[in-house]
C-alpha cells in the first residue's frame, strides 16, 4: 500500500563488464542460482555464492576473535556512455536513470560490502549471514541522473558495533555526488541465527572518524530510547514526540474528522490519506532471492518506491521527483514464493496469516499543475485518517522533526 505522507586504507575496484544478452552467464541448478534483478546484482553475487549444506554448517565453527579491518572502499562502474544494453536496463520513461534500479543496486552493493567485512579467510569457518536491518536515509542531491553519462557507485563500512554495522554509499557522475545513503546490517550465525561478532572497523581519515563518532552517538541514544520505551505507556508518548508535536498531530486528526463528517465545512483542497491509496500484490519468485534464499531487500525497495511514485503522481498530476528515502525498516525476512502486498506485509493464504515485514517512507517534490489560464493550481492537502498515520507524519514533519542527518557530514 502506498499513501502520500591500525590498518592502511585500501580501495577495491569492481568494474561491471556487461555482455550481450545472449552471452550473459547462465547459473544452472537450484543451488547455484543468483537472483536476476539488475546486471549489477548478478555480477556482484554470482562470484560470491557457495552453497553450504546443513551438515557443512554444523561441521564448521563460527569465527572467533574477529580482527580489526580498515574501511575498504568498493566501487562499481556504470559505463552508460559506451554500453547501449546497460542504458536500456536502467532507462525510465523520461530517458533518465531509473531510480528503482539504483535502489536495488545500493542494497546489493551494501550487502556485498557488509558480507566482505564480516567474512574471514578461513575455509572451515562458518560464513556470516548479513541481513539488512534498516536504511537510515537515501538523499538525492540532483534533479536528474543522466543516462548518457558514466556513473560510479561506491561504499564503505563507516561504523561497527558488536554484531551490526553501518555502510555508507555514494553515487557519483563527473566527480559530483548525486546520491548518498546509509544502510544498517546485522550479522547472524548462519546455523543458529544468533548474533555474530564482527570485525571492528578502524576509521582513518578525519571525515571517517567524525562519522564513526556520530553513528556511535546515535547508536547509544537509540539504545537508551529503547530502554525508556520498554517501560513507557502506549500512545502518543511512546513515539518520543514532544508535547508540541503531539498537539500538531491531534490538530491534523481534528481536520481529518471534519472532512470526513462535514466535508462542506472543511478545506476544499483537503483530502483524506485513504483517497491516495494504491495497492499492488505480487508473488515472490525464485529469481528474486539472494544467496541466502531470501527475497532481495533491494527488490522490495524498488517495488515500494515505484508504487509510491505512482501514488504521488496520481495526487499531484505532474511527475514527482524523489528528494529523500526516509528510514526503511526491515522487520522480518521475506521468503521466496510468499505473497507480498506492498503495504509491506507478507500474506500466506494457506495459513491465513499476514505479517508486516517492512515500512517505507519516501519524500517527493513536484511542480504545481497549471490551470486553464496558465496559473498554478494550489496543491492538495493530505490529512491522516488514523492516529498511527498522524504520529508518523508528526515524527517526520511535525515541530522538532529535523534531526541532524548522517549525510550532512559527508
Amino acid at each position: 500500500m502506498a499513501l502520500c505522507q591500525a590498518v592502511r586504507r585500501r580501495a577495491v575496484q569492481l568494474t561491471l563488464q556487461l555482455r550481450g544478452a545472449s552471452s550473459l552467464p547462465k547459473y544452472l541448478g537450484p543451488e547455484g542460482v543468483v537472483g536476476s534483478h539488475t546486471p549489477v546484482t548478478k555480477e556482484l553475487w554470482s562470484g560470491q555464492h557457495r552453497s553450504w549444506s546443513r551438515e557443512e554448517l554444523e561441521a564448521a565453527y563460527p569465527p572467533t576473535n574477529p580482527q580489526p579491518k580498515p574501511p575498504i572502499v568498493t566501487t562499481i562502474n556504470y559505463p552508460f556512455s559506451a554500453n547501449l544494453f546497460l542504458r536500456e536496463q536502467y532507462r525510465n520513461p523520461w530517458d533518465e536513470v531509473r531510480l528503482g534500479r539504483l535502489l536495488e543496486d545500493l542494497d546489493s552493493l551494501a550487502g556485498f560490502i557488509a558480507f566482505n567485512h564480516c567474512k574471514v579467510d578461513d575455509p572451515v569457518a562458518r560464513p556470516p549471514l548479513c541481513v539488512t536491518a534498516a536504511v537510515e536515509a537515501i538523499e538525492l542531491r540532483t534533479k536528474r541522473i543522466d543516462l548518457t553519462e558514466d556513473m560510479q557507485m561506491s561504499g564503505r563500512v563507516a561504523w561497527t558495533g558488536s554484531s551490526s554495522m553501518d555502510v555508507c554509499m555514494e553515487l557519483l557522475q563527473s566527480g559530483t555526488k548525486q546520491l548518498v545513503a546509509l544502510f544498517t546490517f546485522v550479522a547472524r550465525d548462519a546455523l543458529t541465527n544468533a548474533a555474530q561478532r564482527i570485525s571492528p572497523v578502524v576509521p582513518e581519515t578525519a571525515q571517517d572518524r567524525a562519522l564513526f563518532a556520530r553513528r556511535q552517538q546515535i547508536s547509544d541514544a537509540r539504545r537508551a530510547a529503547r530502554a525508556r520505551s520498554s517501560a513507557a505507556a502506549t500512545g502518543l508518548h511512546s513515539q518520543g514526540l514532544t508535547p508540541e508535536a503531539q498537539r500538531w498531530a491531534a490538530a491534523l486528526l481534528a481536520d481529518a474528522k471534519l472532512l470526513a463528517t462535514a466535508p462542506a465545512l472543511a478545506d476544499p483542497q483537503a483530502l483524506l490519506a485513504s483517497a491516495t491509496r494504491l495497492d499492488s500484490s505480487f508473488i515472490c519468485m525464485p529469481q528474486q532471492r539472494n544467496t541466502y534464499g531470501r527475497v532481495f531487500g533491494g527488490f522490495l525497495m524498488r517495488r515500494a518506491f515505484e508504487l509510491a511514485t505512482c501514488s504521488a503522481y496520481m495526487l499531484s498530476g505532474t511527475r514527482p521527483k524523489l528528494v529523500e528515502v526516509d528510514e526503511i525498516l526491515f522487520r522480518k525476512p521475506v521468503d521466496g514464493m510468499a505473497h507480498v502486498q506492498v503495504e509491506a506485509s507478507v500474506t500466506r493464504p494457506e495459513h491465513a496469516l499476514t505479517t508486516i515485514t517492512n515500512t517505507f517512507n519516501f519524500q517527493f517534490t513536484f511542480d504545481l499543475r497549471k490551470g486553464p489560464g496558465g496559473a498554478c493550481l494550489p496543491p492538495r492537502v493530505v490529512l491522516p485518517t488514523t492516529e498511527e498515520q498522524a504520529l508518523e507524519v508528526a515524527r517526520f514533519f511535525g515541530p522538532g522533526a529535523s534531526p541532524e542527518r548522517f549525510y550532512k557530514m559527508l
